[in-house]
């Protein structure tokens, strides 16, 4: 079996520490050229502006900042927020440019799933370790590292970590094919692994509107297609799409549209009428044509 190494260099760490919200410990308008660093968001969620465009994040979250990344952290009023911040340098993956995990000009997050356990598990190694300075620490730091780095590796490259677009596609397929039912945005981000901030911040820039809004307007065109097209009741309708209550449901038809439920079918049946009427005439010339040219 032929023998590819991921690290053609071995990394140095220059600092790892931990950040909070109460402690104002990490704030840079760019990284610098020589390090890689990365942010794992143990808990609570914080908001970082990347080439003027912002990404809440939350726990679970791993960010990774490439040597000259134009990052910011924003002040958030999350209490719970806590991270680990690392920082190093000499990182060279195979196939990829020296200080870079990816060679992609996205803003790398990634959404750990079960590997939440295993990375923070390394880093509070490393933190441990560095705190500390024990005898042997510097190689007990560099072998972890290592460890962190071919992990973080396979993750970036591991298919389930979508695009942008994939990720909103699969949504609003998925909305379009289950509406009826009851959905949350918990549910939906976790069809696609990602954060419930991620998804709704990518999904309202890719689809023009968040994805419990255009959960909303799905449910609100099903109903105004069977309201002209059914002789359902208005209270039966709303259970069809998923509002058990029907004074909700004439309260947001209301708001979505103009008109409540039940005026909105009237008038589309006047209109109905109204076209069938105005058909008539010109029917009855037809006929008559037909049976003009069927006597000559």
């Amino acid at each position: 079996m032929e023998y590819s190494a991921i690290l053609l260099n071995t990394p140095r760490l220059i600092t790892i520490k931990e950040i909070n919200e109460k402690k104002t410990n990490w704030d840079k308008k760019q990284s610098d050229s020589d390090f890689t660093e990365i942010i794992y968001i143990q808990q609570g969620c914080v908001e970082f502006v990347y080439e003027n465009k912002p990404f809440i994040v939350q726990g679970g979250d791993l960010i990774i900042l490439h040597p000259f990344s134009p990052i910011e952290r924003k002040p958030y009023t999350d209490e719970s927020f806590k991270a680990i911040y690392v920082n190093m340098s000499n990182l060279h993956i195979n196939g990829n440019d020296k200080g870079w995990f990816t060679n992609s000009n996205n803003f790398p997050i990634i959404h750990l799933q079960e590997e939440k356990m295993e990375i923070n598990n390394y880093l509070n190694i490393i933190l441990r370790e560095y705190r500390t300075q024990h005898a042997g620490y510097q190689d007990v730091i560099s072998s972890i590292l290592q460890a962190a780095i071919i992990k973080i590796t396979r993750l970036l490259k591991n298919s389930d970590h979508q695009s942008v677009s994939s990720i909103c596609f699969d949504v609003k397929k998925y909305i379009e094919e289950n509406f009826r039912q009851e959905l949350t945005l918990n549910h939906l981000a976790n069809l696609v692994y990602v954060s419930p901030y991620h998804l709704a911040h990518i999904f309202k820039e890719e689809v023009g509107k968040p994805p419990i809004q255009y959960l909303i307007q799905c449910r609100i065109e099903e109903a105004k297609r069977l309201l002209k097209h059914s002789n359902l009741s208005v209270k039966e309708i709303a259970a069809m799409i998923g509002y058990e209550n029907p004074n909700y449901f004439n309260l947001l038809f209301k708001k979505v549209t103009g008109t409540p439920p039940g005026k909105y079918r009237k008038s589309e049946i006047s209109s109905k009428r109204e076209v069938s009427q105005s058909l008539e005439p010109s029917m009855f010339v037809g006929r008559h044509l037909i049976n003009a040219i069927t006597v000559e």
